[in-house]
C-alpha cells in the first residue's frame, strides 16, 4: 500500500509531497525535508501519523 505525506496537509505553506510503498523510506524522506527546509526534527511516529493512503 502506497502512503503519502504532504506539508500542506501537515499545516505548512509548502508544496513538498512524497509518496512511497516503503514506510521506512517515506519516514526518512520526510525527516530529511523537515530538517533541511523547515529546521524541524520530526519523529518517525509523527511521520506515520501524518501519512495517508495514496
Amino acid at each position: 500500500m502506497s502512503m503519502r505525506v504532504t506539508c500542506r496537509e501537515a499545516g505548512h505553506d509548502c508544496d513538498f509531497s512524497v509518496q512511497s510503498e516503503n514506510m521506512k523510506e517515506l519516514v526518512e524522506m520526510v525527516q530529511m525535508h523537515a530538517l533541511n527546509t523547515h529546521a524541524m526534527q520530526v519523529s518517525s511516529s509523527d511521520v506515520r501519523g501524518m501519512a495517508v493512503e495514496a
